[in-house]
């Protein structure tokens, strides 16, 4: 039973994990918090706190190997 327990909050966490990843994506893409906030089912202030601190552009850092 405690294995069960322990792959549900796996599943549980994975989740979220894949939630605050869609956020991201679909603001970068240009949606506002409160349409991500609609799509995902979730308070605009969720959103808020899950792209606080989250750059629109994605910076791509190439390095030289020569």
């Amino acid at each position: 039973m405690v294995k069960k327990q322990s792959s549900d909050n796996d599943m549980k966490s994975i989740a979220q994990y894949l939630k605050n990843l869609l956020a991201i994506e679909l603001w970068r893409s240009g949606l506002s918090q409160a349409e991500i906030g609609k799509r995902l089912g979730i308070a605009t202030g969720s959103v808020n706190k899950m792209l606080k601190g989250i750059s629109k552009e994605v910076q791509i850092t190439v390095q030289d190997k020569g």
